[in-house]
């Protein structure tokens, strides 16, 4: 049996959902000395990379929880999962269902958040005359699991198959920090060098020097 198209869209947004993800982890929640060494080249940079990287995971997954139809509108969310089931007469509909809202369930908070705080500009909240209850990276990360495994179980039942749900990328956050502690070091040896002349020949000898 076909692997219904809407399934294979909604594929895509949560291997990119979990990407934004992935790349937040690597840049802010790989330890202290991470943290201290963006702190030392650019703070307000990696301060608005890292909200950026927020809000645009708080974006990704509440779409996910998007009721099917809203007014005269039509989302691609999970909740267009259980009319497919329907719709196809799968067996397993009554599993998809039971996934589907659990994992609603568990991303109220994210929803919230993006409705009062991330996608718009609640007036109460603004004020201070609300209060938005705090979202956890654990409960992204558990709440895009839980998705993943609501498509798996379509792709096992159907084809036989699962998906990894990473986005494997080598030219990511990790990278750009691995180079950031090679420029710190490069940047002491050159405020440690007492010869002019020899920091000067360690600038100019950079394929970048007048990048």
């Amino acid at each position: 049996m076909e692997i219904p198209q809407e399934v294979e869209e909604l594929r895509k947004d949560l291997i990119w959902a979990r990407h934004y993800l992935n790349q937040y982890k690597k840049l802010i929640l790989s330890g202290q000395k991470r943290i201290d060494k963006l702190n030392e080249v650019a703070p307000r940079f990696f301060r608005d990379l890292q909200m950026i990287y927020w809000d645009e995971m708080i974006i990704c997954v509440a779409k996910l929880m998007d009721p099917h139809v809203q007014g005269s509108h039509k989302n691609l969310s999970l909740n267009i999962l259980s009319k497919l089931a329907q719709e196809n007469q799968w067996a397993f509909q009554n599993e998809i269902d039971i996934l589907v809202d659990e994992i609603i369930q568990k991303a109220k908070p994210i929803i919230k958040r993006r409705m009062k705080l991330t996608a718009h500009r609640d007036l109460p909240t603004a004020m201070g005359k609300a209060v938005l209850e705090d979202v956890k990276i654990d409960e992204i990360d558990d709440v895009l699991t839980l998705a993943g495994e609501a498509l798996n179980i379509i792709y096992l039942k159907l084809k036989d198959t699962t998906w990894s749900w990473d986005l494997i990328s080598g030219h990511d956050a990790g990278e750009l920090v691995h180079y950031l502690k090679y420029a710190i070091i490069y940047k002491d040896l050159i405020e440690d060098e007492q010869d002019w002349v020899k920091k000067s020949e360690l600038w100019q000898n950079s394929r970048y020097y007048n990048a």
